[in-house]
């Protein structure tokens, strides 16, 4: 049987941290690569108490489980997030065994493991959020193919009720009339909203040129104003003369002012002040920015990033893909979007686009 000597050189040249801790948890061995792991010096070990030499450990599932282990005689082996005196943060496996008087523990660095497992983590994550995209893309396009025809039908069906109509001159035909204008305005917008989905699907790029950025907010206002009428939400509307032109597809950036508007709107509900501000202001870098405020509660603390991810939603009954697809939009135009928290304390959307000179 080894002497108690040969047993400290054995346990000197094993690749593991080691530490022998008697029934009080006062430290009676450690090895080399314990005081290496450590960064101390054997003087602030032998003869102190654990919970001396590491206070942080005091009160936490470890020490729990290393004196249950103690009482009850029984190994075990843990994963634990341990912070050392310095500062530093390693994720250690560790092992307890107990003995006739006290515990011999065993750990090892395991933090180079416990990334790579985190980035399998990510990338399968990521490789998953690619096929549901693919598929979100597929469904878009075959759905723009699909309704592309019913809305023609309508379209049809309402020009002809225009036609009908257009001998009455009395208040009640005049006001069809309109009614009906509007809605094959409506229905050739969204024909025009699936023709492009169907090309940015299918080509992955947008259709862009100089286009009048007061318009297109104009246009999302108008889309907006029925549902912002009901939720009794203010749009007011800030406009920069000097920041009108850009280089856009005009659809598709409408498409992204509806996103946000209508979250805005959505997040007033419940608010005493229910208001959205609508701003434009030219940026460095030849860019335009424009910005959607509210005045709301704001946003919730969230990972950076994780607002815009795919199917990320803090709705119950929400897709999550509003804002992925505007910021998909927005960067496929060589722009930028970014949210943050309002002057007076709501939500703050703001996204660029490049500047483009007035028309002739």
């Amino acid at each position: 049987m080894p002497s108690r000597n040969h047993a400290r050189e054995l346990l000197q040249l094993i690749s593991e941290g080691f530490v022998f801790v008697d029934r009080e948890f006062r430290v009676r061995e450690i090895n080399e690569v314990g005081l290496r792991m450590a960064r101390r010096p054997l003087a602030d070990f032998i003869g102190r108490s654990v919970w001396e030499i590491a206070p942080q450990l005091e009160d936490t599932e470890l020490s729990r489980v290393w004196t249950r282990a103690m009482e009850e005689r029984n190994p075990i082996s843990v994963e634990h997030l341990y912070t050392w005196t310095d500062g530093r943060q390693s994720w250690l496996e560790i092992r307890g065994h107990p003995t006739g008087d006290g515990l011999a523990i065993f750990y090892r660095d395991i933090s180079d493991q416990k990334r790579s497992e985190e980035e399998l983590r990510r990338a399968q994550a990521e490789l998953l959020q690619a096929s549901r995209l693919s598929a979100m893309g597929t469904m878009a396009a075959t759905l723009a193919h699909e309704l592309a025809q019913p809305l023609l039908a309508v379209r049809t069906y309402v020009e002809a009720g225009r036609k009908l109509l257009r001998g009455g001159g009395d208040p009640q035909a005049r006001e069809a009339k309109r009614a009906l204008g509007l809605a094959v305005n409506a229905a050739d917008r969204a024909s025009e909203i699936l023709k492009r989905l169907r090309a940015f699907v299918s080509k992955g790029q947008v259709d862009a040129e100089t286009a009048d950025l007061q318009a297109i907010i104009a246009d999302a206002g108008v889309l907006m104003l029925p549902q912002a009428q009901r939720a009794g939400v203010e749009i007011l509307f800030r406009l920069e003369r000097r920041a009108q032109w850009v280089t856009a597809d005009s659809v598709q950036i409408q498409q992204v002012l509806v996103n946000l508007i209508r979250n805005a709107i959505e997040a007033l509900a419940g608010a005493e002040e229910r208001r959205i501000v609508i701003s434009t202001a030219n940026a460095p870098g030849g860019r335009v920015e424009v910005s959607v405020e509210d005045s709301g509660p704001g946003l919730d603390a969230l990972p950076e990033g994780a607002l815009f991810a795919p199917f990320h939603s803090t709705k119950a009954d929400g897709l999550g893909v509003g804002l992925s697809i505007s910021r998909t939009i927005v960067e496929a135009h060589g722009g930028a979007i970014e949210a943050g928290r309002a002057p007076g304390g709501g939500a703050l959307f703001r996204f660029t686009l490049p500047r483009a000179s007035p028309p002739d």
